[in-house]
């Protein structure tokens, strides 16, 4: 088949089964389709073929562009990918976007063979970049877009886009839905809150992901934000039409909101739970991520009265010492007493995200943070930090002299995930740092159970 795009996703976190719809290509598909190009969406975290099945795609199947998303923990697969296709299709162009691209688009350009990479928010300019590149145009000009013009890095003026709602809804024909929505699961806490109010178990769907918002205000050292600090916001209208929309495709009532920080505007989410009750009675909520400086009584009531079963918050410590160091602007304080009433009202977290091992960690401040938990009766599960490309940490210590092979260190993130331990940022040895967080979790990791 011949198509003007492909974009391709690639398998990460093999080890584990896929979850997580590939949004945003699926986004960005959509968008090209209704700008009237052909177009593929290859997502290969769905059913993992071998390295062969892939290559012989790309000898049966040809595209005018090849766009490449993920994070980097994949920038390995997608180092390899781009071989692929350019010794079966040398005249393709190639894109890179999403977050193994996005934080350092000068060096992925400096070491894989792309013409351009998308830097932020694909949705203001993917259409007008591949005009571009099909016509052979000038890429000057185009907004969130980097290339290499000799020697010479270039980068295109950057925009946000300036109405969220302005995006349509994503490609959902372009991948495996009836793989998605069977894939996820009824969390504990859900069928918790079913039985409390006598509903039954086969009234509820799994949860379905969704987003309302992006970008975070707040600026954790640890954490990589492609689109900013400054959150844009999909109307109330938006959100409850596009759940309609899910419900009435999918079979689907139990939304899953993935947003950074879901609760970071509050009369937004007091008007969407005031038009939940009314238009989305039978639909149910899981909060993926909230500030718990911004919840109180009046915030979690609202939420419980409108079918918010759980309400993860981001803790990591209980030790306001590394909560400044992680520049995480909470107390301790703040964080117990949002869970404390999130347990009141039957929200809480089905666990607590925590890290230890940032530089000044020391054995008070993890048995802070294990006394916590028992208080709580919250169970939690202890990772490592790991200084993704583009965090402030990642900075931190390239300022320091450390992770100077860029490449190299994104080449050593392969599959990568932050319950191992990859770069000790701590004062301890490895083999201690990992039988200290080990000992940890055995002891916060069935709290409350």
């Amino acid at each position: 088949m011949d198509y003007d795009v492909i974009l391709v996703y690639p398998p990460i976190m093999k080890n584990f089964r896929a979850t997580d719809p590939p949004f945003g290509v699926m986004y960005l598909g959509r968008i090209l389709k209704d700008a009237g190009l052909r177009v593929r969406l290859l997502d290969l975290n769905v059913h993992r073929p071998p390295q062969e099945e892939v290559e012989d795609f790309f000898r049966k199947n040809t595209a005018k562009i090849v766009g490449f998303s993920g994070m980097t923990t994949v920038y390995y697969y997608i180092k390899w990918l781009c071989d692929v296709v350019r010794r079966h299709q040398p005249e393709a162009r190639l894109i890179g976007g999403g977050s193994f691209a996005t934080p350092c688009p000068d060096v992925v350009l400096k070491y894989l063979p792309l013409d351009v990479v998308m830097v932020g928010e694909g949705e203001v300019s993917i259409v007008e970049l591949c005009n571009a590149l099909i016509s052979g145009g000038s890429l000057e000009g185009i907004p969130n877009v980097a290339w290499m013009k000799g020697d010479e890095f270039v980068q295109g003026p950057a925009r946000r886009m300036e109405n969220l709602d302005d995006v349509p809804f994503p490609g959902y024909d372009l991948v495996d839905m009836d793989y998605y929505v069977n894939a996820t699961a009824k969390r504990p806490s859900l069928l918790s809150y079913c039985d409390q109010r006598g509903i039954p178990h086969s009234d509820v769907s799994n949860y379905f992901i969704m987003f309302s918002r992006r970008g975070c205000p707040f600026k954790c050292s640890f954490c990589y934000r492609n689109y900013g600090n400054k959150v844009t916001v999909h109307s109330v209208d938006y959100v409850v039409e596009h759940i309609k929309y899910v419900r009435k495709r999918f079979n689907v009532n139990n939304i899953a909101f993935y947003d950074e920080t879901f609760n970071a505007n509050r009369k937004w989410l007091f008007d969407f739970c005031r038009t939940a009750r009314k238009e989305l009675p039978d639909t149910y909520f899981w909060v993926g991520g909230a500030r718990a400086d911004l919840l109180d009584r009046e915030v979690i009531e609202e939420m419980n009265n409108s079918n918010f079963y759980e309400i993860s918050i981001g803790v990591e410590s209980f030790d306001d010492r590394i909560l400044e160091e992680m520049g995480k602007g909470v107390t301790s304080e703040q964080l117990f007493n949002a869970l404390s009433l999130l347990k009141e009202y039957g929200m809480a977290p089905s666990y607590m995200g925590l890290l230890y091992g940032f530089p000044g960690d020391d054995a008070k401040s993890l048995r802070k943070t294990i006394e916590a938990a028992k208080r709580l009766g919250i169970p939690g599960y202890f990772q490592y930090p790991l200084p993704f490309p583009g965090t402030r940490l990642y900075k931190s210590l390239r300022a320091k002299g450390m992770l100077q092979d860029e490449e190299g260190f994104m080449l050593q993130l392969r599959d990568a995930m932050t319950q191992s331990l990859w770069v000790n940022l701590s004062r301890f040895p490895d083999e201690d740092l990992r039988a200290m967080v080990e000992k940890a979790n055995e002891e916060v990791q069935n709290v409350g159970r």
